[in-house]
């Protein structure tokens, strides 16, 4: 032990003191009876460090936290089980455990066990509050004697991970989206990418124009057949985000920031799931989630999670190098921007984008409604004009205000044709 003399509390010091005074004085004084009373005064601070020492050397730890990942907002719990199992009593143990401040607070428990072996499980609740990984612990067990005289601190090498990811809804199948077919179906069919386009063949439907009758297959079956051409083409969706600081407001999970990451995270599962290649740009690049046909979606879906986990906010201004990665990669049949405050030369950025891809979706946020603070008349003035910039161009935009959820949002672009803006509140 290094420095013995931090071993002992005030109270510890003040007893070694006054028996080492007391037994100076008796020494001088020729008074033993007296000498006895200092000498009690410092045995008793030597055996509680004899004591706590001991049973420093019989503590064991395990720990967890269930569940280890969770969406933004959701609550979680830490489990410690502390065991003793020696020849001496540790009496009362204080236990601290680390815990980001992201996370909640640091719990302190108490173990007043007198026992040689005893067995103690202790949970303490935490909240997902921050998007991001954290780490839990390690332990810090402070031991001390019954009369308050030793203290020894010491610290568990154990540590448990915590994933915070962005949340994820459900959204509903867009029947309008890129890569359905002229039927509108949903779900995309994998075509050759070379050779003329496939021509199949369905049930005539209340609507359809009858141009597109296929008389053959007609006359073959007996009902009405209409012509389904599907274009020769892999279906590819490109998201966009909108991840700089200065595009957003709010603060804390309910910021426009993490609705834009829980957009982005609900878009590109959900064409994940529906057999879409997706990759996700935010204003540093891509984010190389590369998801392609054939792969399993789970596989990419939790890639794009924990891409998005590790996502911060970006101290650019534009949007150039997200959008420059993506023309580079022309992936996408189909565009969908993720975007916070923009200027007229981010919609001129995002025009560029769309130019070899099939549609584009917007959802724009209205960022006063997550502010407290209102935004100058001129910044207004020009996140109207870039949002008409993209309406002219045959983008689909749909405003987004706090309380509203990506689901709903998602349901209002199905609902828009191209060049329309569907404004949307809580």
């Amino acid at each position: 032990m290094r420095r013995p003399w931090r071993l002992f509390t005030a109270r510890g010091h003040v007893f070694l003191v006054i028996g080492l005074l007391i037994v100076l004085g008796a020494m001088v004084a020729g008074q033993r009876d007296v000498m006895r009373i200092g000498l009690l005064l410092l045995a008793l601070p030597a055996i509680a460090a004899v004591l706590v020492a001991r049973a420093r050397l019989r503590l064991s730890c395990e720990r967890s936290v269930e569940p280890s990942r969770v969406p933004l907002g959701s609550p979680m719990r830490g489990r410690i089980t502390l065991g003793q199992e020696g020849r001496l009593p540790a009496g009362i143990l204080l236990l601290e455990d680390s815990v980001p401040p992201e996370l909640g607070n640091r719990p302190r428990f108490v173990v007043d066990k007198a026992d040689l072996s005893w067995r103690r499980e202790i949970e303490y609740p935490m909240l997902g509050r921050v998007r991001g990984r954290f780490r839990t612990g390690p332990l810090m067990v402070r031991t001390t004697d019954p009369f308050g005289l030793v203290q020894l601190d010491r610290h568990f090498q154990a540590t448990s991970e915590v994933m915070i990811t962005p949340v994820v809804e459900i959204l509903p199948a867009m029947r309008s989206a890129g890569g359905a077919g002229s039927a509108g179906e949903a779900r995309p069919h994998r075509v050759g990418v070379t050779g003329q386009d496939d021509v199949l063949v369905r049930e005539y439907r209340q609507g359809d124009d009858r141009r597109r009758i296929h008389w053959r297959s007609t006359a073959r079956r007996g009902d009405l057949m209409v012509r389904r051409e599907e274009q020769a083409w892999d279906p590819t969706a490109s998201v966009l985000l909108d991840a700089r600081v200065g595009a957003h407001a709010g603060r804390g999970m309910h910021s426009s920031l993490e609705w834009a990451v829980s957009a982005a995270a609900s878009v590109a599962v959900h064409f994940l799931d529906d057999g879409f290649g997706v990759e996700i740009y935010e204003p540093d690049g891509s984010m190389h989630i590369s998801g392609q046909l054939g792969q399993h979606s789970s596989t990419s879906s939790d890639l794009a999670l924990s891409r998005l986990t590790d996502l911060r906010g970006r101290a650019t201004s534009s949007i150039h190098y997200a959008v420059q990665a993506a023309d580079v990669d022309k992936a996408g049949q189909l565009v969908v921007a993720i975007m916070g405050r923009m200027t007229p030369e981010d919609a001129n950025s995002l025009l560029r984008l769309r130019r070899n891809r099939a549609q584009g979706l917007a959802m724009v946020l209205d960022i006063d409604t997550f502010s407290d603070e209102p935004t100058s008349e001129r910044t207004r003035r020009q996140h109207e004009l870039a949002t008409e910039i993209l309406i002219e161009n045959q983008w689909r935009v749909v405003g987004v205000e706090r309380g509203l959820s990506v689901a709903q949002a998602w349901s209002g672009l199905d609902r828009l044709g191209a060049g329309s803006l569907a404004g949307m509140g809580a």
